[in-house]
């Protein structure tokens, strides 16, 4: 039996001293990373969060600050570390090994982007760059490599660490060697790497084991064997993996993940997520979990006090922060001299004959709005992709195209667009064999299996982007939820050969299920670079605007059968009220995208009921660690149970202030309103950071036509006019930044 403790309570922004500690205490502090995928300039981001050389000066920083408290210090990371920007691409790692070396690292999980270059290359990438740190994975299995690699050597299980004068010391640390009969504190730190099915096959021939069990084989050789006081997960894997292993492996004291891009806000009490499991062992049954998000966005920072009389963790004086890697901290000008050369050496692998764009620095193109990017339904930015990959691939004979927004990294803020940037933002894959990155792929199919395989993604509850393709389902619909597919305003017939283009990443994933999708056939590589593509189709579009002709903006390509409102932040307009700084005015506009399958003499009946739209500001513009992110996936794991872990605008936190709300009336299929407001923000504390303003339109209900078998006829299917609520709720909430007292509010004030 598992008691979940109750977490909650406000954010506090500083960090207290640990106080009042016994003789027999033993203190010491926990500083951590995930996901930096090579970020070493900050990704695009309201607050500029990030960049490696920011964050080696809040290592010195915070380790400066522990020295002065007497808190030895362990400096962690959860994996993917390397591959995922264009610096991943110098010698396929050897630039991110090296920032990991200097950033000062003494253990760091492998995760799956680590790997991806295959075993043969990262062996021969780790010769070529000694780590000054121990690559942690404990769910490998080696056995299968062939002799002359030697990546079981340098990939180990796990590492101990020793309190010695004051440090953590692995065996060989500056000639230490652990002294026969003393005593020391030790902390043990293992890795664990994801196993999903869809990554396995980078990393042939390693078999990668299930995370789970042999976490319970390490801890107990942790425990045992190596008598270590604290173990200390590192793990890449999926959220409800983290959960279940601390749920079910006993004596792990902390967690510490990565992959999922996810954050753990501290609670009121300073917390992570807390898990205390009901077990025979009282010493061991409490085990702390947390993440800090992605791209070095932010720094977790743990201060853990151990009891060596009860040898215990002390976890009410015990706590937990997130630092932002923002400008409070200056550039540590030894990693930026080390960064700017790494630029010159890529700004030299890509410019070629008379090309004098500056990679990083030149823009190609300019957006007016925010591209956002949301893997959960459809979205300007993911519509612009595909639709780039469907002009490329029509002169071959494509009739339509697919992509998954999934895949991206992240969006793009308003202002230029730079190569670099276009790069950072696609799927984070490198091959450096080929020296490419993604390439858009062709395939044919025929119609009956392309409904297989999009019933597939809908039962999987993931979403797809498509070009060419009109797509309407009902989500509540099993196991068949596709109702229609159009192809030039024509149903697909289920014998008709369709050619087809996609990224690699779809290609990848059909390869995975071929077996269940017989339809599949002539996969062939274009070896198009979806990099080189979009940048010709973002400067053939610039500037990108809400309110352009182009097929970009959302229209419904993919419907349900439900009513389906939707808000997008690329409409939502915010300006001075009649030169009034201090009032704004804020415009949006409500449409409805569902209702995909109605008959003509259906439209009249079918509409939703009146509902409300939501508007809420930030009240801690100071403070990104508190901020909601609107469009990750939720799942039931994690609604109630930890919402400092994934905050939602449906139950909005306490700083989120309600501006105001109003009514939004019936609509009907592809109707839309334009709504607005006006917002005095005249009490606002002034701040050179921008207001977050989130919108919610709530859940919509309203009659709508379902079919039904007919109770007189077996062939036949009836429709009737019934009550239905709406099923995609993704499209229901929208946000966009405010800068106050400027002309343009929305837009970032020029330096």
């Amino acid at each position: 039996m598992t008691t979940w403790l109750k977490i909650g309570g406000s954010f506090v922004f500083s960090f207290f001293l640990l106080t009042s500690l016994d003789a027999a205490e033993i203190p010491f502090t926990i500083l951590f990373t995930g996901d930096l995928h090579s970020s070493f300039e900050a990704r695009p981001n309201t607050f500029q969060l990030g960049g490696m050389a920011r964050l080696k000066t809040a290592f010195e920083k915070l380790k400066s600050d522990a020295k002065e408290k007497g808190f030895p210090v362990l400096q962690l990371d959860a994996g993917d570390c390397t591959e995922g920007s264009l610096f991943f691409n110098l010698g396929a790692g050897v630039a991110s090994f090296e920032m990991l070396n200097r950033l000062g690292y003494q253990a760091v999980a492998v995760g799956n982007h680590d790997w991806y270059t295959g075993p043969t290359v990262l062996d021969k990438v780790l010769t070529r760059v000694p780590l000054n740190f121990s690559f942690l994975s404990a769910n490998f299995n080696f056995r299968f490599l062939p002799e002359d690699n030697h990546l079981s050597e340098k990939i180990k299980r796990y590492e101990v660490f020793y309190l010695v004068d004051g440090e953590f010391l692995r065996k060989g640390d500056k000639g230490f060697t652990p002294q026969e009969g003393q005593k020391y504190f030790k902390v043990g730190v293992f890795g664990l790497s994801t196993n999903e099915a869809a990554y396995q096959f980078f990393f042939d021939p390693v078999r990668i084991q299930n995370p789970i069990s042999e976490a319970r084989k390490v801890v107990l050789q942790l425990r045992r064997t190596e008598k270590v006081d604290v173990v200390i997960a590192l793990t890449h894997l999926l959220d409800e993996d983290d959960i279940s292993i601390a749920d079910n492996v006993t004596s792990i004291d902390l967690i510490l993940g990565g992959h999922s891009h996810n954050k753990v806000i501290p609670d009121g009490e300073h917390r992570p997520v807390t898990i205390q499991r009901t077990e025979d062992d009282p010493l061991h049954d409490t085990t702390w979990l947390a993440k800090t998000g992605e791209f070095g966005s932010f720094m977790g920072h743990l201060d853990i006090v151990f009891d060596s009389i009860q040898n215990k963790m002390l976890w009410g004086k015990s706590q937990y922060e997130l630092h932002p890697i923002d400008a409070s901290y200056e550039e540590n000008q030894e990693m930026k001299t080390q960064i700017d050369g790494y630029k010159q050496q890529l700004i030299k692998k890509y410019t070629s004959g008379d090309d004098e764009i500056n990679l990083f620095s030149d823009a190609i193109a300019e957006t007016e709005i925010e591209l956002i990017k949301s893997g959960v339904t459809e979205s300007f930015l993911g519509n612009f992709v595909v639709d780039a990959i469907y002009e490329k691939s029509k002169p071959l004979g494509v009739n339509f195209s697919f992509n998954n927004s999934e895949f991206l990294s992240h969006g793009l803020e308003r202002g230029p667009i730079s190569r670099s940037g276009i790069y950072n933002m696609l799927p984070l894959i490198y091959d450096p064999l080929k020296d490419t990155s993604w390439t858009i792929w062709t395939l044919d199919m025929d119609g009956a299996t392309l409904k297989k395989a999009i019933d597939l993604v809908f039962m999987l509850g993931k979403f797809f982007d498509t070009a060419g393709l009109e797509v309407i389902y009902n989500p509540d619909s099993y196991p068949q939820k596709v109702v229609s597919i159009r192809y030039q305003g024509q149903e697909i017939l289920d014998d008709r050969i369709y050619h087809v283009s996609a990224t690699q990443g779809i290609v990848e994933a059909l390869k995975l299920i071929k077996e269940e999708l017989p339809g599949l056939s002539n996969m062939q590589d274009t070896h198009l670079e979806l990099w080189t593509v979009l940048q010709d189709y973002f400067k053939s579009h610039s500037p990108i605007r809400a309110d352009s002709k182009e097929t970009a903006r959302v229209t419904g390509r993919i419907r349900t059968t439900q009513p389906d409102l939707a808000i997008l932040s690329e409409n939502i307009v915010v300006k001075p009220l009649q030169d009034n700084l201090n009032k704004l005015e804020m415009t949006t506009l409500v449409q409805n995208l569902g209702y995909g399958d109605l008959l003509e003499e259906e439209l009249p009946r079918a509409k939703t009921d009146p509902t409300e739209l939501l508007f809420y500001y930030d009240t801690t513009p100071h403070n990104p660690v508190d901020d909601v992110d609107l469009f990750k996936p939720q799942t039931d794991l994690f609604s109630k149970r930890f919402r400092n872990w994934s905050p939602v605008l449906e139950e909005p936190p306490k700083n989120l202030m309600l501006i105001d709300k109003l009514l939004v009336p019936s609509l009907g299929k592809d109707q839309k309103i334009s709504l607005s407001l006006k917002w005095d923000v005249s009490s606002l504390r002034q701040t050179a950071f921008p207001y977050t303003v989130y919108l919610l339109l709530k859940r919509a209900s309203g009659t709508g036509f379902i079919v039904v078998p007919s109770l007189l006829e077996e062939d036949r299917n009836d429709r009737k006019l019934m009550k239905v609520d709406e099923s995609n709720i993704y499209n229901n909430k929208a946000k966009t930044i405010v800068y106050l007292n400027q002309p343009n509010p929305q837009r970032r004030p020029l330096k």
